[in-house]
């Protein structure tokens, strides 16, 4: 695991990001350091509201000159946003990746578009480092790194760094916009979890409930979803808890490692379940931890009316990558490493490392226990 890359020590650029949930404001410069430790030339965090095509939230790093003529150009005058629903959530891709996976001509249409030919020749934009943060049907969001020519070709250890990195900004990302209707300035963190609509529950280590807003009161009290038993969080769907409760521990351990766990968590065998998010609070500074045996803050969120794929929830339930997710999912699918490696342009080696991993994850033994546990996953369909 890398902990260090162009000497920056990621776990503070970790830090940084969760310290972002409750302080937008450090946006900003948690931004400039991902940018810098990547040695781009430009970046842009943000998420835009797909049916208004409005932005929710957006940050920007680099030179404002640079920045200016793109600040506000409209979604459709990017060539590859197609692209956007075929790509993984926190898979860095470059432009030649981005060009694969949009299909025929995407170069071509790139090369010959307008924000091309205007902005990016005159400004020496060479490449970027594109991570999808959202992707459901009402939102998208992105982590955007921009190169200059004279950066030089993205490396596989850039796009490996950016890997470990791209899912903690997701899990902030996501919070952060739970808390977007109650957050102000001069508000305490728990006065602001408590105003909010989405149940949130402060635990301990070992899940002692230590405090729950009014919706989570009232979560506990249906009994339905959650519940306390001996004080301790109770998940009744049994996969959940012990995900979420892995999380919890080794967000306490060490945030670093938390990696793609305790996002997106799906908390019932349902097309649309309920989800959980687990935010680190053991770093966290005194006032945003409500108590100092406060480990984890967890939120409950309703996914809206997007349907929730089994491997979706496996990815989710035990923290896979989206290079085990897709290996899970060929293997799901019958197919055998050699044509796994073939489709993912990777080694056999590389395929059965990645498998030995999603089969330790998900505590399955072979392909016969993993489609198993696919079928015990999948939600019931409801029937016309």
């Amino acid at each position: 695991m890398i902990t260090t890359y162009n000497g920056r020590d990621l776990t503070e650029i970790v830090g940084a990001v969760y310290d972002c949930i409750t302080d937008e404001a450090k946006w900003e410069p948690t931004l400039d350091q991902i940018r810098t430790v990547c040695d781009g030339h430009l970046a842009t965090l943000g998420v835009l509201d797909v049916e208004t095509c409005g932005t929710r939230f957006s940050v920007a790093s680099g030179d404002r000159k640079v920045f200016a003529p793109i600040a506000n150009i409209h979604a459709s005058n990017y060539s590859f946003l197609p692209a956007v629903p075929k790509m993984e959530l926190d898979q860095p891709y470059m432009m030649s990746t981005i060009y694969t996976v949009q299909g025929a001509d995407a170069r071509d249409q790139w090369l010959n578009s307008k924000l091309h030919l205007e902005w990016a020749l005159p400004n020496k934009i060479d490449d970027c480092i594109w991570v999808p943060m959202v992707k459901t049907p009402w939102r998208i969001g992105h982590l955007v790194v921009i190169t200059h020519t004279d950066r030089g070709p993205i490396t596989d250890s850039d796009l490996a760094m950016m890997g470990q990195l791209a899912p903690h900004v997701r899990r902030a990302v996501a919070i952060g916009d739970l808390f977007e209707a109650e957050r102000g300035k001069g508000e305490v963190f728990r006065e602001v979890i408590d105003a909010l609509h989405t149940p949130v529950f402060i635990v301990s280590a070992d899940m002692q409930i230590l405090f729950a807003n009014v919706s989570g009161e009232e979560m506990l009290q249906e009994n339905v979803i959650i519940g306390s038993l001996r004080s301790r969080l109770d998940f009744k769907f049994r996969l959940a808890g012990t995900a979420i409760e892995h999380a919890v521990a080794t967000s306490n351990r060490d945030e670093f490692v938390l990696g793609p766990s305790g996002i997106n968590v799906p908390l019932m065998r349902a097309e649309i379940p309920a989800v959980a998010h687990v935010m680190p609070l053991a770093r966290r500074e005194l006032p945003h931890r409500v108590t100092q045996r406060a480990a984890a803050a967890i939120f409950i969120a309703r996914t809206g009316n997007a349907p929730n794929s089994a491997m979706d929830a496996i990815a989710s339930l035990f923290g896979l990558t989206p290079a085990e997710k897709s290996v899970a999912t060929h293997i799901s699918a019958g197919l055998k490493p050699s044509e796994i490696a073939e489709r993912n342009g990777t080694s056999e080696n590389t395929v059965r490392t990645q498998l030995r991993l999603v089969f330790e994850k998900t505590n399955t033994n072979d392909q016969r226990d993993l489609a198993s546990l696919i079928t015990e996953i999948t939600p019931p369909i409801r029937k016309a």
